[in-house]
């Protein structure tokens, strides 16, 4: 695999991660609203430890961007042909 080809890679993982911190985040959204509509009819500890999943899900997904935008970043300093010397 070429730089550039593994430059790509690095791009649609990004886009892939992106992708699922949204979702995470209107799966959030959700469970707010539907407290919000229907507050007690749901068990606020299931309620409680469904969020923290979400949020803990969501943690390992920043994460691994965290870990993917950095390589991506040494691997775009490595082909600009406009880096500094020295």
């Amino acid at each position: 695999m070429t730089e550039m080809e593994r430059y790509n890679c690095y791009v649609e993982q990004e886009d892939r991660a992106l992708e699922r911190l949204r979702t995470l985040e209107s799966c959030l959204y959700s469970v707010f609203d539907h407290i919000y509509r229907y507050g007690e009819r749901f068990d606020r500890d299931a309620v409680m430890e469904t969020l923290l999943a979400i949020h803990e899900i969501e943690t390992i997904v920043r994460l691994e961007l965290l870990h993917l935008r950095l390589e991506k970043a040494y691997l775009a300093y490595a082909l600009n042909p406009c880096k500094p010397q020295g």
